[in-house]
C-alpha cells in the first residue's frame, strides 16, 4: 500500500533513513514528507517506532476539481464504510491553497458532508462529528485544482509521546529534539549532555534513542484501531517485536538546567521510563559548570522571542566563550532562532541545517572545539 508519512521542515533525509531501517520501499522525499510502499505491519510500526514521523497517511484518493461542486461529488462518491465503522466518530484535518476556494474552512465542512451524507445512506444513521477526538481523523489537501484524500492513521501528532507531565518554559517538540540528535549522528555511544535542558526533551530523546524504546511505546491508542479493517494480530506482533528490541543503554546521559524547576520537569517527565536511572539530572549554571572531553552537547538556548533576556548578544558570547574555554575535545549542537545573536558566538560552525522551530525559522549548528591551532580554526 501507498503511504504518505508527515514531518517537520528539514527533517525528511532523517525520516527516509527511518524509513529505510524499518524495510519499507520506493521510498521519496517530499516536502515536509516522504512517501513509500509498506504493508499493513509496517504501517503500524510506522506509528509505533518511527522518531520524526507527525503523521502517517494512507492515500484514498486524488483527483482534480474543475468546480467547486466538484469537491462533494468527489468525495461522497467513496465507499466510507469499507473504511469507518457503524457509530464512529470523524474529524477532517485540512491543507487548502489555491484560488478555487477563498476559503480554507468550506472545503472542510463540504467533505464533512459528504463523507456524513455517504454513511447516512449506508448505515441508517448520522455519523457523530468529534472535532476533539475522533474515532477516525481524514486529511483533505488541496492545492489549486488538485485534490488529495487521506485516512490519518496516527490520530493526534506523533510528536505528542504522552510522557510530559509538566512542561517549563518554551519547550522543544519531541520529533524535532529527535530529529536534532539523529542530524548528529549520535548513536548512543559518546557522552551525551544537554545543559539547558528546560522540561528535558533532548535528554528523554536520548535515551529513547540510546536504549532503543519506541517513540510511541506510551501512546495509549492509534487511530488506525478504530478502522473498519484493522488487524490486532498484525498490531500485537508489531508491538512485542518493538518492545523486545529495548538495550540497556550503556553512555552516559546528563542533563542541567540553572532553573530548579526546570530539572524538577526533568526529573517529572523521565518517571515512565525504564533505566530512567541511568540520566543524571542536576541544577547548575551552564557558565559556571566543568567542561568535559568527548561529549557531545545539545543546546536550545532562549532566543529572545518566547524566552527574553536582558542582553541577548551577551548571552551568546558567554556562551562561545565557555566553550572555548572549557569543552575542548567535544562538539556541540546548537538550534537557534535569532541569527544576528549567534554571531556573537565566536566560533565558526562546521555545519548549518535549516529547521522550522514553532513555526519560525531556525538553524541548527555544529561546532568541534579544539586544542591549538584546530581550535584557532573554528574561530572567528
Amino acid at each position: 500500500m501507498d503511504l504518505v508519512i508527515k514531518t517537520m521542515e528539514g527533517l525528511e533525509e532523517v525520516l527516509a533513513k527511518e524509513l529505510e531501517n524499518l524495510q519499507l520501499l520506493n521510498i521519496k522525499v517530499l516536502k515536509r514528507a516522504v512517501s513509500c510502499e509498506g504493508s499493513w505491519a509496517q504501517l503500524y510500526k510506522c506509528n509505533y517506532q518511527l522518531r520524526t514521523a507527525l503523521r502517517v497517511l494512507l492515500p484514498i484518493m486524488e483527483t482534480q476539481l474543475e468546480t467547486q461542486d466538484d469537491l462533494y461529488d468527489a468525495v461522497y462518491s467513496i465507499n466510507w464504510k469499507d473504511f469507518v465503522p457503524p457509530k464512529k466518530s470523524i474529524a477532517i484535518n485540512g491543507t487548502i491553497s489555491g484560488e478555487l476556494f477563498k476559503h480554507s474552512q468550506y472545503p472542510v465542512f463540504r467533505a464533512k458532508d459528504a463523507i456524513v451524507d455517504n454513511l447516512r445512506d449506508a448505515y441508517g444513521d448520522r455519523t457523530r462529528v468529534d472535532t476533539r477526538r475522533p474515532d477516525i481523523l481524514i486529511d483533505l489537501y488541496i492545492s489549486d485544482n488538485r485534490m488529495k484524500l487521506s485516512l490519518d492513521s496516527s490520530g493526534r501528532s506523533l510528536h505528542l509521546r504522552n510522557y510530559k507531565y509538566r512542561q517549563y518554559k518554551a519547550p522543544l517538540n519531541e520529533v524535532l529534539a529527535s530529529g536534532i540528535i539523529q542530524l548528529a549522528e549520535w548513536d548512543g555511544q559518546k557522552r551525551f549532555h544537554d545543559p539547558m535542558s528546560g522540561s528535558g526533551t533532548f535528554i528523554t530523546e536520548a535515551l529513547m534513542i540510546a536504549a532503543n524504546i519506541p517513540a510511541g511505546m506510551f501512546n495509549p491508542s492509534f487511530s488506525f484501531e478504530n478502522w473498519h479493517e484493522f488487524h490486532p494480530d498484525i498490531w500485537k506482533v508489531v508491538k512485542e517485536s518493538a518492545d523486545a528490541a529495548i538495550v540497556h543503554p550503556e553512555c552516559e546521559l546528563l542533563a542541567s538546567d540553572i532553573h530548579p524547576l526546570a530539572v524538577r520537569d526533568t526529573k517529572k517527565n523521565l518517571q515512565k521510563f525504564p533505566f530512567r536511572e541511568k540520566v543524571h539530572v542536576f541544577s547548575r549554571d551552564f557558565f559556571t559548570l566543568p567542561g568535559q572531553e568527548e561529549t557531545v552537547l545539545f543546546m536550545n538556548p532562549p532566543y529572545n522571542r518566547r524566552i527574553e533576556l536582558d542582553d541577548i548578544n551577551l548571552f551568546y558570547k558567554k556562551l562561545g566563550d565557555q566553550l572555548k574555554m572549557s569543552w575542548s575535545g567535544s562538539e556541540a549542537w546548537i538550534i537557534s532562532g535569532n541569527a544576528e545573536a549567534m554571531k556573537n558566538l565566536g566560533l565558526r560552525p562546521s555545519r548549518r541545517i535549516a529547521l522550522n522551530h514553532g513555526g519560525m525559522d531556525a538553524k541548527l549548528y555544529k561546532f568541534e572545539m579544539y586544542e591549538g591551532s584546530k581550535k584557532a580554526k573554528y574561530q572567528v
